[in-house]
């Protein structure tokens, strides 16, 4: 079980579409929850350096909601901010740190680490790459869409009242934290939907997850792709755990994602 969590590993996915102009390589971060692959994620960075990416997305909870101090995982984010472009995406974690009065030290040290890494939050906004055609918006829903145990739809009319309409003339990538909407989601149209939020189940077995945070058991997203109506979901397994420290069978991964022209007839 200690073994899953020290360790980490790089999954590669590629995904093509007309849409895109010139190609873009991510690396996606989900779910560090401020844990550490080495002295202030030295390990981590060594990777990130080796694929050296076309910039990086965090597709939620880098942070934990534990009123602690995360000046830590900050730090790291500073130094990955100082070589690549970061689009950071909100998560639970920090949608509670944002909004909860008892985190208020934590907001601070948040806040402040943003600053200092030059990083700012998508919370129901977005950013162009306008040499790909490709637009990155980070979904940031109210913390009543996380409810444990209880799935709470999520309707058209609230997608395009947090996100108004999607630009279908760019390649539109959703950052969405939680999988369980990703039905709901795909009616705002995205071309890819990068989420997080499961842990892979925590524990997997024949591979699939066994549990989710929300306390559903065999989650229907645990992870990998999922596609509905041509709308395609990247569900990251993860690289970090917080309250129940296990993972069996569910190797930490950072994620790798090539986005490249559609290469039609000759």
């Amino acid at each position: 079980m200690g073994f899953s969590l020290k360790n980490f590993e790089v999954n590669n996915w590629t995904f093509e579409s007309n849409k895109i102009l010139k190609s873009l390589t991510m690396a996606v971060i989900s779910d560090l929850h401020e844990c550490e692959f080495g002295d202030g994620n030295r390990r981590l960075f060594a990777v990130l350096r080796e694929q050296d990416p076309d910039c990086v997305v965090i597709a939620g909870d880098l942070i934990t909601a534990r009123g602690g101090d995360c000046t830590a995982v900050m730090e790291f984010l500073k130094n990955v901010s100082a070589r690549w472009p970061v689009y950071y995406g909100v998560g639970n974690h920090e949608r509670k740190v944002l909004d909860l009065e008892r985190f208020t030290e934590q907001k601070k040290r948040l806040v402040r680490g943003l600053n200092d890494a030059g990083v700012g939050l998508l919370r129901n906004d977005f950013i162009d790459i306008p040499e790909c055609n490709v637009r990155i918006t980070g979904l940031d829903l109210e913390r009543y869409y996380y409810h444990k145990f209880t799935r709470r739809p999520v309707s058209q009319e609230h997608l395009k009242e947090l996100l108004g309409n999607a630009d279908k003339s760019r390649y539109n990538i959703l950052l969405a934290h939680n999988p369980d909407h990703f039905e709901d989601y795909t009616a705002w149209q995205p071309d890819l939907i990068l989420s997080g939020h499961v842990h892979g189940g925590i524990i997997r077995i024949a591979g699939h997850g066994v549990i989710s945070p929300s306390y559903h058991i065999f989650p229907k997203y645990d992870a990998g792709i999922f596609e509905k109506d041509d709308v395609k979901m990247l569900l990251g397994r993860g690289l970090g755990s917080h309250s129940i420290n296990v993972r069996m069978f569910n190797t930490p991964e950072l994620l790798m994602v090539a986005l490249k022209p559609l290469m039609t007839g000759v």
